[in-house]
């Protein structure tokens, strides 16, 4: 543990946290309160769906002007702005101002993807290429971990102090996480040699990045095969499991709020369990080169089934959480660990435009998911939706599995010098990817 008592790791980490927290706060505290008010999963997976959708636009548009900036200045500015525009929504609190107040939270969503991108920029500006691989996959788990405990939070606090102190809490976690990041000092080389390395190549347009990271992730198997699962587990699974957990409480249980709550605590308590399981067995080797495609395989066929049996825990809430939270650990896994490939193989030059990208896609995917989930939920019911889902899951993991053959022929083509095989190569920059000690 004694790795984590960085300055800057401590820092940049409690900033993000508090940052994203705040992001999820409002927006979950409304899901509750539409989903309350209007008894429709339907018009809370809308809100969830303008949070997500506006990933596409940073990850299309504004990662490539993100790859060019300061990290430690522009994550300043943005917890600022956003602070001012979440204090717009104390005056749409009111159930009839609903379109007004998912106008807010999209506009608070494109500030949010903004710093979700630069915080990882932060990563090869704040510390040195050791630093890097040790560090990304903790700091990325503060996006789920904040989400997951926003949502337990939020919803008790809309029902001890009400929505207006929830959105004055909201603003004043931006406030703070700007304060953090004034007090972070970047490692002075490599933020030199991140800015010469991604201006150096003179304006470019965003499309530019985005084709730049396309290529990457489909002629490279680490990254693409990084850049599916982490779509995987933010769609099918994220996003479907938690418009699950805003239904089920109250239609198995009988628990309305209190359950969504629970759910949400257990969440946020999983995550940070599987990014530290992850953490000691990586550290220890214990997930390597040799064995870390079969390790991958296995936790998504745990999870797969662990959310094919959750129908069956309707009648008995204490098993419900401890298949939900053990599923929601086995998900962190996936996550951390493909995260943490992706960064170390992705050249510096290209990472925001690489996450932005993924971002982009998944998060799209994660509305899309999450609004259709939600009307088989209204529909169909609770276990035919889910086996559907499964379905579905099962289908793609199979799918990208055939795909990556093709990817890892390709590449073997390329050092082999076949002729045709070059234009498999990555994009060339001048920044080199740190050396991954990761695996």
């Amino acid at each position: 543990m004694r790795v984590y008592l960085h300055r800057n790791f401590l820092l940049s980490f409690l900033a993000s946290f508090i940052s994203l927290f705040g992001s999820k706060l409002l927006m979950i505290a409304y899901v509750a309160f539409v989903f309350t008010e209007s008894g429709s999963a339907t018009l809370a997976a809308i809100v969830f769906a303008a949070d997500w959708m506006a990933n596409l636009f940073i990850g299309v548009l504004g990662a490539q002007y993100i790859d060019r900036q300061d990290a430690k200045k522009l994550l300043i500015w943005l917890n600022l702005v956003t602070a001012a525009v979440t204090l717009l929504f104390l005056g749409f609190t009111d159930p009839d101002l609903y379109v007004y107040a998912v106008f807010i939270i999209f506009v608070r969503a494109l500030l949010k993807s903004a710093v979700q991108n630069a915080r990882v920029k932060a990563l090869v500006q704040f510390f040195d290429e050791k630093e890097t691989n040790t560090f990304s996959p903790l700091f990325n788990s503060a996006l789920p971990i904040a989400m997951a405990l926003a949502g337990a939070v939020g919803v008790f606090l809309l029902n001890v102090v009400g929505m207006a102190v929830v959105v004055l809490i909201d603003a004043a976690c931006f406030l703070v996480a700007a304060w953090l990041m004034m007090l972070v000092r970047p490692n002075k080389a490599r933020l030199a040699a991140s800015l010469h390395s991604s201006r150096g190549e003179g304006r470019r347009s965003s499309l530019s990045g985005v084709r730049d990271a396309a290529t990457l992730m489909t002629h490279n198997d680490t990254i693409g095969t990084a850049v599916f699962y982490i779509v995987l587990s933010v769609t099918a699974f994220q996003a479907t499991y938690e418009s699950l957990i805003t239904v089920i409480p109250e239609i198995w249980f009988g628990y309305g709020e209190s359950g969504i709550a629970l759910f949400f605590t257990f969440e946020s308590v999983s995550i940070m369990a599987g990014a530290f399981i992850y953490q000691y067995f990586s550290r220890r080797d214990l997930i390597n080169d040799s064995n870390k495609e079969k390790v991958n395989l296995a936790v998504v066929a745990a999870i797969t089934v662990l959310y094919l049996a959750m129908p069956s825990a309707s009648d008995n809430i204490v098993l419900a959480v401890v298949m939900f939270s053990l599923m929601v650990l086995g998900g962190e896994i996936i996550w951390v660990h493909h995260f943490k490939l992706m960064i170390a193989h992705t050249p510096g030059a290209r990472v925001s435009s690489v996450v932005g990208l993924q971002t982009a896609i998944g998060y799209s995917l994660m509305a899309v998911f999450a609004f259709v989930f939600a009307r088989g939920l209204d529909s169909i019911g609770v276990d035919t939706t889910v086996y559907l889902n499964i379905a579905l899951t099962v289908a793609l993991v199979i799918g990208w599995e055939l795909v990556r053959r093709k990817i890892q022929h390709r590449e073997r083509q390329a050092a082999a010098g076949v002729p045709g095989a070059a234009a498999s190569e990555t994009p060339e920059t001048p920044d080199k990817p740190a050396k991954s000690t990761a695996q």
